[in-house]
């Protein structure tokens, strides 16, 4: 009778070593189920991430490829297979990531005119910086006015400069955009679009010297400006004339500013 006890307790002893070994046993099979998921999870989740990242890489090169055939050949110089040799990429990515040409070409416009909205809005920030040290009332003064005109022909100078030499590629392409507008509709709307933040700056400046008619000042600035441009972009970097430029903003600032005077000093006699 106590070894048939003795027996049973045995079994009872083992059978609960068993039960606990599987329980351990199937614990470890289930952590490494969940830490081999997760792995999974992992691997797919940085898998996803790292195709994105390949794709915005190569949606980049494609627009940078796409301005630099704009600035060598012009918006019609655009094709496919331009833009996929420069970029050196394969042709259907050029159609995988843009519906037309037309998408490629209003897409790389907006990506130039954003990467460069920095520099133009610090150029902005320091012109009406310069004004705004002065009153309203000292700058009824000609020689505070006159002050000031020295400062800003700087100021946009050095700007011009800027653009025209480390961003001539990008400069060029606006100038490409501006006389293929003229034929296309919807490239004239794209850039009329661009010129919106410029002309309300520019008109904002005239209005501090000029209440009556300060969207005519602001449109003689921008062309006096993008006529100094175009005549840059037809000379080497090197051949950039500082003083020429100067001489031409100078004017048109002085205008603005009330202070040219109407007739050449040596002419006022002549003309009495």
């Amino acid at each position: 009778m106590s070894l048939s006890h003795e027996s049973d307790g045995i079994g009872q002893s083992e059978s609960r070593l068993v039960v606990r070994g599987f329980s351990a046993l199937a614990g470890r099979v289930y952590t490494m189920t969940m830490v081999q998921a997760s792995t999974q999870v992992s691997d797919k989740g940085t898998r996803k991430v790292e195709r994105q990242r390949r794709g915005q890489r190569t949606r980049q090169a494609i627009l940078d490829a796409t301005l630099e055939v704009i600035a060598e050949g012009g918006v019609r110089a655009v094709t496919h297979r331009a833009v996929a040799a420069r970029a050196d990429v394969n042709l259907s990515l050029t159609t995988y990531y843009f519906n037309d040409i037309f998408d490629m070409v209003s897409s790389a416009f907006d990506d130039f005119m954003l990467k460069g909205r920095a520099r133009v809005e610090q150029a902005w920030a320091d012109v009406f910086a310069s004004v705004y040290r002065y009153s309203a009332q000292e700058r009824r003064r000609k020689a505070v006015r006159e002050t000031l005109r020295i400062e800003l022909t700087r100021i946009g100078v050095d700007f011009l400069f800027h653009e025209l030499s480390r961003r001539r590629a990008g400069t060029a392409v606006e100038h490409h955009f501006y006389f293929e507008a003229l034929h296309d509709p919807r490239l004239r709307e794209l850039y009329e679009a661009s010129r919106q933040p410029t002309i309300k700056q520019m008109t904002r400046f005239a209005e501090l010297f000029n209440r009556q008619s300060p969207e005519v000042d602001a449109e003689l600035l921008i062309g006096t400006i993008f006529r100094i441009e175009h005549s840059a972009l037809g000379k080497p970097v090197e051949a950039l004339d500082r003083a020429a430029m100067e001489a031409m903003l100078g004017r048109a600032l002085g205008w603005i500013m009330h202070l040219n005077d109407p007739w050449p000093e040596k002419d006022k006699e002549s003309r009495k």
